[in-house]
């Protein structure tokens, strides 16, 4: 949690209260995310882009918040709009990206990674994107592919240019926390590439981890045990009861 001035803080509230249509919201609200306190940022930043709807910064603060919220459709709805606004704006195109990879929209994350580094050559976001993700530009257009679905996985898989490729996949399943999407990957991957080691690796890595994230089986309580162990008993006695009454019924 990050400290910020309270001199300033109550600076940006006083200038809010005396008019409610000043930008200083954006500064306001970024002020109030970065002391962790996202519900007073978002009501900021909502009332602001209403008086402020071309204001890129506000639109931008205002994305920021709905991104550490996860509410990743809505701040790729908010971040389109800033970035058709001022398409050099580069915190909008960066948020942008992430926000399609988030949903998992490729391929659409893939060219907008392609245009943050044309404006910041050195972004480390974007050169990782693009090394793991690039070979999505080899395989057929599909206008209406906006995303890989798991449904569809192998199919993708075939069209993969090699292994390699179908490592990258895996491993931004993994960066983006879907260890489950990625097992799938690979086993689908490996009935391609059998032999691949470092395909063999991953899954075994993927299969260690995903048991181990698995919560232990809660144990019985005493009471649970004893009424088992009761019913075991009873069901013992009453069959002894039956074997006794068959052997005495003479029919």
């Amino acid at each position: 949690m990050s400290h910020y001035d309270p001199k300033k803080i109550e600076e940006y509230q006083l200038i809010l209260l005396k008019n409610p249509r000043s930008p200083v919201f954006a500064a306001l609200a970024e002020a109030y995310r970065k002391m962790g306190l996202l519900d007073e940022a978002l009501e900021v930043t909502q009332k602001g882009v209403k008086h402020n709807p071309e204001f890129v910064s506000g639109l931008v603060a205002h994305s920021k918040i709905l991104y550490e919220l996860r509410d990743y459709r809505e701040a790729l709805k908010i971040l389109t709009k800033a970035h058709l606004l001022k398409p050099e704006n580069l915190l909008a195109l960066r948020l942008l990206s992430h926000c399609y990879a988030k949903l998992k929209r490729y391929p659409e994350a893939l060219r907008s990674f392609k245009k943050l580094l044309i404006v910041h050559p050195n972004d480390e976001s974007a050169l990782s994107f693009i090394q793991k993700w690039e070979f999505l530009e080899s395989l057929p257009k599909d206008p209406r592919q906006k995303s890989i679905e798991l449904d569809d996985i192998d199919s993708w898989i075939k069209r993969l240019p090699g292994v390699e490729q179908a490592l990258h996949l895996v491993d931004s399943f993994v960066h983006f926390g879907d260890k489950k999407a990625a097992l799938e990957i690979t086993n689908s991957a490996r009935l391609i590439w059998a032999d691949d080691e470092t395909l063999k690796s991953r899954q075994d890595m993927l299969y260690k981890s995903l048991e181990s994230s698995q919560p232990p089986s809660p144990s019985p309580s005493p009471s649970v045990l004893d009424e088992i162990q009761f019913k075991k008993g009873f069901y013992a006695h009453l069959l002894q009861r039956i074997e006794r009454r068959k052997n005495l019924d003479p029919n």
